[in-house]
């Protein structure tokens, strides 16, 4: 099977990179990991700062603006600044009142002696109390939140601003994006494209209705084994991975996960007769977190399923098991190691490592150019091998997201 002869699959390319194709915004730029977050919980912001301007400035400002209403906080910095002194991480505190689409921005001092802005952020605010506020006129809203900014000069200040990546927020990362390669025979190469994609606008109709809805995504992840060294260099197979789940930001307070997922997934290699496979899964992952004081931080996010239908492959389970363990821990601008790990009930699995070093400045968290390096050892590398033992393959390679 070949891509270039695949116009689905050139499309689904386009799409899951135009995001970062985007020009990106002069001047500052702001980015998080998260687009949601909880009213009166922590928002964790990655700074960049132009690269005309020599030394930080002694504090930095965040605006965040609803329905033509605006509040300012304070932001604090988590780490010192990068190396190349143009990123730095910064900590602040969502205000209790907020609920629903916000809109961010960074206010920071100027030489000239006006005010500087920066790109936007589109962030989901959720709040307990969201039944109540969420249906408040704006004159309400207005009567606890000091206004600043008046609607309208919002909307001229939203149409001079140039976009940015970090504006598009229906489209964002999902699955690592990657482009590696071998030195063994058969499956030497290997790439894995990935995006989700928010279904319903937090602002919209239905999610006023039901505030749940904006949580509901659409995920597709694409991973396929290249034999770059065989007759024509052939796809040894393809899995085809599209998805639909509901994401929710607990917090990670005490121990509540920081994130938790949950949906439908099916995987298929796209074959027919008996090079044929498919499963159709539901799945729950939650995502713990800890950050340290050296600027690192461990995640733990096991991916546990169950089986809906695995006809073409039945005894799948015997190899692939029922939670992929995956574990993350590194810092978010430096080395990075990551793991998947499975165990069967007959005792057989695999393991995947992947370890990440950034060759170029990361415009944002997980975005950028980053030297992969690659080991994967066990049983059904492809998902049309799934019973198959293969050599311990080392692969390096680059990755646009990790």
């Amino acid at each position: 099977m070949s891509i270039s002869h695949s116009p689905i699959c050139r499309w689904l390319l386009l799409v899951a990179l135009l995001p970062w194709a985007l020009p990106a915004a002069a001047g500052w730029l702001i980015a998080t990991d998260n687009e949601t977050a909880q009213a009166g919980g922590p928002l964790l912001l990655e700074a960049v700062k132009p690269a005309t301007l020599a030394d930080w400035p002694a504090t930095l400002t965040l605006r965040l603006t609803q329905a033509g209403i605006t509040q300012e906080v304070s932001l604090t910095p988590t780490t010192a600044t990068t190396t190349d002194n143009t990123r730095r991480t910064y900590r602040s505190t969502v205000p209790p009142g907020l609920s629903g689409m916000v809109r961010a921005e960074l206010v920071v001092p100027a030489r000239s002696g006006a005010a500087e802005t920066s790109n936007r952020l589109a962030l989901v605010i959720a709040n307990p109390s969201a039944a109540a506020t969420a249906t408040a006129p704006a004159s309400a809203l207005a009567a606890t939140v000091p206004s600043q900014v008046p609607a309208a000069s919002a909307t001229a200040m939203a149409e001079k601003l140039p976009s940015s990546v970090a504006d598009n927020f229906v489209f964002s990362p999902h699955e690592p994006m990657y482009f590696v390669v071998g030195n063994r025979e058969g499956n030497n190469a290997r790439f894995q494209l990935s995006f989700k994609y928010q279904i319903f606008d937090p602002q919209s109709y239905p999610a006023h209705l039901l505030p749940p809805l904006s949580g509901i995504y659409f995920g597709y992840t694409q991973t396929s084994s290249w034999d770059l060294a065989g007759n024509s260099q052939p796809f040894r197979d393809t899995s085809y991975r599209p998805s639909f789940f509901w994401q929710k930001e607990p917090g990670g307070a005490g121990l509540m996960p920081r994130q938790v997922r949950m949906g439908y997934e099916h995987e298929s290699n796209g074959k027919e007769g008996a090079a044929s496979r498919s499963i159709d899964t539901l799945f729950v992952r939650p995502i713990w977190r800890k950050e340290f004081a050296d600027g690192s931080a461990f995640a733990f996010m096991p991916k546990i399923y169950g089986y809906l239908d695995k006809d073409d492959n039945p005894d799948i389970q015997r190899y692939r098991g029922y939670v992929d363990w995956g574990f993350r821990y590194g810092y978010e601008d430096g080395w990075l190691l990551t793991s998947q790990l499975r165990r069967g009930t007959a005792n057989r699995g695999s393991a995947q490592l992947d370890l990440s070093v950034p060759f170029r400045t990361p415009v944002f968290t997980r975005i950028g150019g980053f030297l992969n390096f690659q080991i994967f050892s066990g049983y059904g590398e492809t998902l049309l091998d799934y019973n198959v033992k293969s050599q311990t393959q080392f692969r390096v390679g680059v990755s646009l997201v990790r």
